[in-house]
């Protein structure tokens, strides 16, 4: 095995303990569920899509990520910084612009060139949902398949599934519009509960196999918070 594979392989197993104190996933039930209250209230109020663009601004929520893992992960398990990652590719990065126009742009004009109205309804209603659990769940494929996370499958498998389902429950809703954030409320909830199921349980199980190692009263600092 080459150097530089032994390199890539060990900043696999960092990007994977990187996961396995369940913060990460902490985090994203929060931010799921955060989702879902705002989607609920933007079914009702436009007006509240501020809300989810604040929430969706990752500089929220890393210092809090990093603030949280040097309180209770450093201490037991060290900090290491991986090797990083090859940069995505042009041609990968075209074709997930590519995906989203095709499941956000294209589908409504159509539809509403042909249909009106009904066409556009219809899209928001059946269509939608699917699509925009589709453009998440990619992410959390791509992580799931990156750094072998199981869970991550799951989720990203349950996104589009449950905006199929929901539409067949005939949930009463006002309009289109509110059927259609209603449906991905309730795909974000459901995502964020078991995302802070799992990381309850990582948490735990990590705060239980780690123990904070004994301070070096000569650097007057834990030995092993830096490796």
């Amino acid at each position: 095995m080459s150097t530089s594979t032994e390199l890539d392989a060990i900043a696999l197993k960092v990007q994977q303990a990187y996961y396995e104190d369940g913060l990460a996933d902490l985090f994203m039930g929060v931010i799921f569920l955060g989702l879902a209250s705002v989607f609920t209230m933007l079914a009702y109020n436009i007006t509240f899509l501020v809300f989810m663009l604040i929430m969706l601004n990752p500089l929220f929520y890393d210092p809090l990520i990093e603030a949280a893992k040097r309180r209770w992960v450093y201490p037991r398990a060290g900090y290491v910084k991986p090797k990083p990652f090859k940069e995505t590719s042009t041609r990968g990065v075209l074709l997930i612009l590519v995906l989203i126009a095709s499941i956000v742009i294209l589908p409504p004009v159509v539809l509403f060139i042909i249909s009106g109205y009904a066409g556009l309804f219809f899209w928001l209603i059946w269509i939608a949902p699917v699509g925009f659990g589709l453009l998440i769940a990619i992410g959390l494929f791509f992580l799931a398949h990156r750094y072998h996370l199981t869970r991550y499958y799951l989720f990203a498998i349950l996104l589009p599934v449950i905006g199929v389902i929901v539409p067949w429950l005939n949930l009463s809703v006002p309009n289109a519009y509110a059927a259609f954030f209603t449906t991905f409320a309730i795909q974000n909830a459901i995502i964020g509960l078991l995302a802070l199921f799992s990381g309850t349980v990582l948490f735990l199980r990590f705060l239980h196999r780690y123990h904070v190692e004994p301070t070096d009263p000569a650097e007057g600092e834990n030995p092993h918070a830096r490796v």
